[in-house]
């Protein structure tokens, strides 16, 4: 998937000075404005930029989303932006794998992922061979004991002894590179991928 700007557009005029090029047809011109969110000030960091295109504010949907308490993520497979309240009064499978999916994207750092999904279960550091990986163990077993940090544990997950296991693996410079997901939903073992370029892919183990 190549890097896209995403944006709601705001129906206001604007005026700005900065013109970028989105594409070959469409001249856009970057737009140095501040937010307030419900009466609070939200910073915009330096990764965001807002754009005027033809009288409208392309702001990034991230930033909006998540600054109203949302997730959000971006299907590949049908081209969708997935925006959803954080689920309320589940387990904590389904808990975790919502944050997963529409609050952990590439390049979050360590003290972010662990203030959504606490300390890892196992973790490796990362030395001249070896990428550095954190793993989550959701709701296993009593005694539960996996100690490969290559693979899941497909056996564990279809025999029931952990709901969800997640693999995270980190860079060089200690962001989130790509992330595996899986986990139980019925009969079924459901697979997420986080690839290195924010592109997603979900599918059924079978």
């Amino acid at each position: 998937m190549k890097k896209f700007v995403l944006g709601l557009i705001c129906g206001v005029g604007l005026t700005a000075t900065t013109a970028v090029y989105a594409a070959d047809t469409i001249q856009a011109y970057l737009f140095p404005a501040k937010f307030e969110v419900n009466g609070q000030n939200k910073e915009i960091s330096s990764e965001y930029t807002v754009l005027n295109y033809n009288g409208h504010a392309y702001v990034p949907v991230r930033f909006v989303a998540e600054s109203l308490g949302l997730g959000i993520r971006y299907a590949d497979k049908d081209n969708v932006i997935l925006i959803m309240n954080e689920p309320t009064n589940v387990d904590e499978v389904t808990k975790k794998v919502w944050l997963v999916q529409y609050r952990i994207t590439n390049g979050v750092d360590r003290n972010y992922v662990k203030g959504l999904l606490g300390e890892p279960s196992v973790e490796r550091t990362n030395d001249d061979s070896q990428q550095a990986v954190w793993r989550y163990d959701i709701s296993p077993t009593q005694g539960y004991k996996y100690d490969d940090l290559n693979k899941i544990d497909i056996k564990g997950l279809e025999q029931g002894d952990i709901k969800a296991q997640i693999f995270i693996h980190w860079s060089n410079e200690g962001k989130v590179e790509k992330i595996e997901l899986w986990y139980k939903k019925d009969k079924w073992i459901i697979v997420n991928y986080l690839y290195e370029d924010g592109s997603t892919t979900d599918a059924i183990y079978e």
